[in-house]
């Protein structure tokens, strides 16, 4: 059995051993940390596999990449929950959490910002400065974002929550709430007294009372779809066209 000697091998040689090292790796790391019926496209790049978790049932389209900027051992800093649709090319950049809520909608081209570089010095390039990670981003459950949404850090959006597309996210958003524009504003809350969105100016405050917690809200959509189908030929091209 031929040997290989490492001192006889070439410098591109030993960057491929490192390449297939570190990629073998993240597969198992993959494996171990995303749910059952779960549909990663082969085109999704994360930096820091060890640090995502990712829910049963769950799709993450085309061209998605999710950077971990603190890697520790054993610290989950994206959290994607189950029965969540997240679009082609997304980008989520994780400070100390972001989180997505089960049964959320995640449109296309989203950005999820939970950090940023740090800018004290003008007189050091940007792209070597640190990077901050104290952030949290919070996506509640069954929140759906349209095309184009940008979440800045330090947000949490309440659950049952609507983006519309292109809206910047700069404030806390409470829970049953349609949201439109940058910066955002809310235009309608879901009323449970007559069970209908109603436009933010005839909502009254006192009808938060009537909201069920997120926990009882997620216990009764579990009861009610327990598994959703995911259109996973929306996500990638490797299951073609439809005619």
């Amino acid at each position: 059995m031929k040997r290989f000697i490492v001192s006889k091998l070439t410098d591109a040689q030993i960057d491929r051993i490192k390449w297939l090292g570190g990629n073998l790796r993240a597969y198992f790391t993959r494996r171990q940390n995303v749910g059952k019926n779960s549909y990663i496209d082969p085109s999704v790049h994360v930096l820091g596999w060890g640090n995502v978790k990712v829910g049963k049932n769950s799709v993450i389209g085309a061209e998605t990449v999710i950077v971990i900027n603190k890697r520790e051992k054993d610290k989950i800093s994206v959290i994607i929950g189950d029965n969540c649709f997240v679009g082609r090319r997304n980008f989520y950049s994780a400070g100390a959490l972001i989180k997505v809520g089960d049964y959320s909608l995640i449109g296309n081209d989203c950005k999820l910002l939970g950090s940023g570089h740090d800018y004290t010095s003008p007189f050091i390039p940007y792209h070597t400065a640190s990077t901050t990670t104290d952030s949290v981003i919070e996506i509640g459950t069954n929140c759906w974002l349209g095309v184009d949404v940008t979440i800045l850090k330090g947000v949490k959006i309440g659950y049952g929550s609507i983006i519309g597309a292109s809206t910047v996210v700069n404030s806390d958003i409470p829970p049953f709430s349609v949201v439109v524009g940058n910066p955002c504003r809310i235009v309608k809350r879901f009323d449970m007294r007559s069970q209908e969105w109603v436009r933010a100016k005839d909502y009254s405050e006192d009808g938060d009372q009537y909201l069920p917690g997120e926990d009882e809200y997620l216990a009764i959509l579990k009861k009610d779809f327990p598994a959703t189908r995911m259109p996973t030929i929306a996500v990638s091209k490797l299951f073609g066209d439809l005619d």
